[in-house]
């Protein structure tokens, strides 16, 4: 093509001016597509290859031309004749692998350079790989984190994903091989980058049994031996390491129920009687109040005292004192002292030092109005008491709902009752200091909490376990979702751990109420029932495995 220069039109005397040819049409390069989809393609397989082609529509030469491919690495330009020079209305040719190394959808620009209007061609392509399980045991199935897929028996899927988990069901504690071999109890994540084999070898479940009652439980206990013992409103039963049952004493009126360190049960009757059982249900004592009282709160130090803690009316009932009881491992009474900070008194805790040094107890004291229909609150506190029945120290905060360990600290725990859930706890120290006081996060739950305990352990520090049920969305609080526990710190920090779920045979809710360490083997003793407690269809009582609070195998 013949282009004359600039010096040749200055010697034939042309007028040249400056921006003449800005009316000129602009140079364009068209690739032949604006898009294009290279399809489903198996990782590590067979690559997919595209041929394009570019034109220069103007009527101008391109004096340099280029093409490249950006956005990903697994597309890739094989050969290509668009290499520099381009007449006007003349084509060439780019060829495009798609090679994925991962699994996934991809996508990346064919782009052409050399021209002031060019539009790149969009490139996409989806890649997959194999997941394939080849065994599991029965009763068992395998689903996949995104919820594409469950294998109730060996199966094969193509995952168009770039990374996978498998989850082992029913939830409890997998053991995996090949591709997931060593994978968590929390799940075998794959990175797709080929086909993978994975095999689920054997499986436990997360509690060792369950007995089903028809109420709902109120307290769980562990006894020698491994065995338990347990109340609901009907009776106190006694089961073994299997769940049998061993013993079981009916109940006439609602009780306490607290054991003692060499395993005797005491009951605290709602009148403030005291009744002592040895492990094999036989009575031991008995103690009768010699006032007329109402039953509170009952503890047991590690010498095998009880204390209880209760409350008594005047005549005309315009006064509620407390009095609490120290009674020896026989029933006898040890001392005693009265506790009245205002018109009324009502106590929300009580706790002793392992050693029976001291005893704490937790209480509102309220007035009453000038017209004697209303109360007006006084002060919230917490008094450190002797064994001499002296206080020691009493200090005043908001707290409610509180329980005690064995040396000395208590932890307060007020429940949100708001779609997730979720507490605002403090653990206080011997001495009354706060350690720390949190609230769980407002996005995280995971709901009401309904039970929460101290349980210790030979030669462990005490921890906190929590217990409740779920919020579901709405107003109505009888309207409960799956029970759950959970670990949730020490005195370092409010700290949730893996959370367990329960779930109703019935669908109708469910909710934890008591929970406990057996003795040795620290399995978790959970108890509670289903439905709701307005409308109870049920309780529970679960051995589960120690392994269930963490993410241990």
């Amino acid at each position: 093509m013949f282009r004359k220069s600039l010096s040749l039109m200055l010697l034939l005397g042309s007028p040249i001016l400056f921006g003449a040819c800005s009316d000129e049409p602009a140079a364009a390069l068209v690739i032949d597509r604006k898009s294009f989809d290279f399809g489903d393609v198996e990782v590590g397989k067979l690559p997919v290859e595209q041929l394009f082609t570019v034109r220069n529509a103007s009527p101008q030469d391109v004096e340099s031309v280029s093409v490249s491919v950006e956005g990903s690495e697994f597309f890739a330009i094989t050969s290509n004749t668009c290499e520099k020079y381009l007449a006007a209305g003349m084509e060439c040719e780019v060829r495009v692998r798609f090679a994925p190394l991962l699994g996934g959808t991809h996508s990346a620009r064919l782009k052409v350079t050399g021209a002031a209007s060019v539009n790149p061609a969009e490139l996409q392509g989806t890649s997959f790989a194999w997941v394939n399980v080849t065994s599991m045991p029965p009763g068992t199935h395998v689903v996949s984190g995104d919820d594409s897929f469950t294998c109730t028996q060996p199966c094969r899927y193509a995952v168009r994903a770039t990374e996978l988990t498998l989850y082992a069901g029913p939830e409890g504690f997998p053991t995996w091989s090949k591709a997931c071999a060593g994978a968590p109890r929390g799940g075998c994540l794959l990175r797709l980058d080929a086909s993978k084999s994975v095999a689920l070898d054997a499986w436990l479940p997360l509690y060792r049994w369950e007995v089903l009652r028809s109420h709902p439980l109120v307290t769980v206990a562990p006894l020698s031996d491994e065995n338990i013992v347990v109340q609901d409103v009907l009776s106190v039963t006694s089961l073994d390491s299997t769940g049998h049952e061993r013993w079981s004493l009916p109940l006439s009126a609602t009780s306490k129920l607290v054991v003692t360190s060499d395993w005797n049960i005491s009951l605290l009757r709602y009148d403030g009687m005291v009744t002592q059982y040895d492990s094999n249900g036989r009575v031991r004592w008995t103690y009768n109040p010699q006032e007329l009282s109402s039953a509170e709160h009952m503890v047991a130090d590690a010498f095998g005292n009880t204390y209880v803690l209760l409350t008594q009316r005047s005549h005309d009932t315009l006064v509620v004192v407390m009095k609490l009881i120290a009674l020896s491992r026989e029933g006898v009474e040890r001392w005693s002292t009265v506790i009245s900070e205002a018109q009324l008194n009502y106590p929300f805790g009580l706790g002793v030092m392992g050693d029976g040094s001291y005893v704490y107890v937790g209480a509102n004291a309220f007035n009453r109005s000038a017209n004697g229909q209303d109360t007006v609150f006084v002060k919230s506190y917490v008094r450190k008491i002797s064994p001499a029945g002296a206080a020691v120290w009493t200090k005043e905060a908001n707290w409610s709902g509180v329980s005690f360990n064995h040396s000395g600290e208590m932890i307060s725990v007020n429940s949100i009752f708001s779609p997730p859930g979720g507490v605002v706890a403090s653990w206080v120290d011997a001495d009354g200091n706060v350690l720390w006081s949190t609230q769980t996060r407002p996005e995280r739950g995971p709901g009401v909490v309904d039970a929460f305990a101290f349980p210790t352990h030979v030669n462990i520090a005490p921890r906190l376990l929590f217990g409740g049920h779920e919020l579901l969305p709405g107003t109505d609080i009888n309207a409960y979702g799956r029970g759950w526990f959970a670990d949730m710190g020490d005195r370092s920090k409010l700290d949730a751990g893996r959370i367990t779920y329960i779930d109703s045979p019935n669908g109708n809710g469910a909710w934890v109420s008591s929970l406990a360490y057996t003795y040795l083997a620290r399995h978790v003793v959970v108890g509670g029932g289903f439905g709701n407690p307005a409308n109870p269809t049920g309780g529970f009582i679960r051995l589960y495995d120690p392994r269930t609070l963490t993410m241990e195998q």
